[in-house]
């Protein structure tokens, strides 16, 4: 599989737009977005891949007229899953005489973009499409699926009722579970792959409780969980080794999936335990480290 990105192709998208970007604005009550402006940009920009023209499945949800989340779908071969979700649709409010660039146009200057919502979002809206439109073009055959999730009322919470918080509450997000979940926004210096995230995983060890003075009647549950996280995280580095490109997108750590809780019964101290639970839950900052496995 060889995509890499189509400027032309991705500034197209990206112009069109920035064209709206006065349009998403969200600082209610006096600018309210209207996401839909730019569902169909990307819906236009990906007609001629959308079922039953192509491969690509979308699917439009709208809970506030005009303000529309979009749900795009790239089939694998099994029912594994990769998503990206969080790109969204509106934008920081802007004022126009705090800015030296027109901030409502895309403006292409000594290999620089500038505009509002180009970091922050629909500079990473136009990315995924451009990625999803290889996909269909080319017809590429994955193991695994790729989903994206654009999502509208990002930068302001005082109305609640229109976005993702609707997304998960309708389960329309559910189908996301079966495999890795990126979320893509931004960060202020410019595009990012992945800024900071969460993992949770918790691992039991069960064995047999016996009296330490005769061992060889108990099978310890500390030694299992230790062999088995030693074994996890030896195949967790192998898996995801470092590529180099973590020091360019400046990030200061990989991936960790360290625990940072183990817990046994609290029986006496002359008894070999049984069970035996390892938990973590942490950041993941440096998403790029798992993103540079697919």
């Amino acid at each position: 599989m060889n995509i890499k990105l189509e400027e032309d192709s991705f500034l197209e998208l990206l112009t069109q737009l920035m064209s709206h970007s006065e349009k998403l604005q969200n600082m209610p009550p006096t600018r309210v977005p209207q996401e839909d402006l730019a569902v169909e940009c990307v819906m236009e920009y990906l007609k001629p891949y959308i079922e039953p023209y192509g491969p690509l499945k979308v699917k439009k949800i709208t809970y506030v007229e005009g303000r529309s989340n979009l749900i795009v779908f790239y089939p694998g071969t099994t029912k594994k899953l990769v998503s990206f979700v969080g790109s969204h649709m509106d934008v920081v409010s802007a004022e126009g005489s705090d800015w030296k660039r027109n901030p409502f146009q895309l403006i292409y200057e000594d290999g620089k973009l500038y505009g509002r919502g180009v970091t922050d979002c629909l500079g990473h809206v136009a990315l995924l499409s451009n990625v999803f439109k290889q996909l269909a073009e080319k017809k590429v055959s994955l193991k695994v699926g790729v989903a994206a999730v654009f999502i509208a009322n990002e930068e302001n919470s005082s109305a609640l009722g229109v976005g993702i918080d609707m997304l998960q509450k309708h389960g329309e997000l559910d189908f996301l579970r079966s495999g890795p979940l990126f979320w893509v926004d931004s960060a202020n210096f410019g595009p990012t792959v992945g800024t900071g995230g969460r993992v949770e995983w918790s691992l039991t060890a069960k064995g047999k409780k016996f009296h330490s003075g005769i061992p060889q009647r108990a099978i310890n549950g500390i030694e299992l969980a230790t062999e088995a996280m030693k074994y996890i995280k030896q195949r967790f580095y192998h898996d995801f080794r470092m590529t180099g490109q973590e020091i360019a997108y400046k990030f200061e750590i990989g991936s960790s999936i360290k625990e940072t809780q183990i817990s046994c019964p609290s029986d006496s101290t002359n008894l070999i335990p049984a069970f035996v639970s390892r938990e973590y839950e942490g950041a993941t900052i440096g998403a790029f480290v798992l993103l540079s496995a697919f």
